[in-house]
């Protein structure tokens, strides 16, 4: 079963639910996890965040390293989270693995 709280992906709701909340920042991080499939440095998703957003979007506002830093130890801190840190590398994130009891 699909996780019913994933605000993350929303391609199954309708427009009918109305505006529903969700975190740009945290949908791109968990976009460049996906992309480079392996754990990644806070240095790493702060220059890709870069080059695959802000670089290429006149209106897109730049996010600093610190910014970035925080978001991603946040993401790793909320109930269901889908990334978590690196045991014994400080500042080193990995997409957390699903087991079939998450699907």
């Amino acid at each position: 079963m699909e996780n019913l709280f994933d605000l993350f992906d929303l391609s199954d709701i309708p427009a009918e639910l109305g505006e529903i909340k969700k975190d740009e920042m945290s949908n791109r991080i968990l976009e460049l996890f996906k992309i480079a499939d392996r754990e990644l440095s806070v240095d790493e998703i702060t220059v890709a965040y870069y080059r695959k957003y802000a670089k290429n979007e006149s209106n897109s506002d730049i996010k600093t390293k610190t910014q970035i830093m925080n978001k991603v130890y946040k993401m790793s801190r909320e109930l269901n989270s889908c990334i978590e840190s690196v045991k014994g590398r400080k500042g080193v994130y990995k997409l957390k693995e699903r087991s079939v009891s998450d699907e």
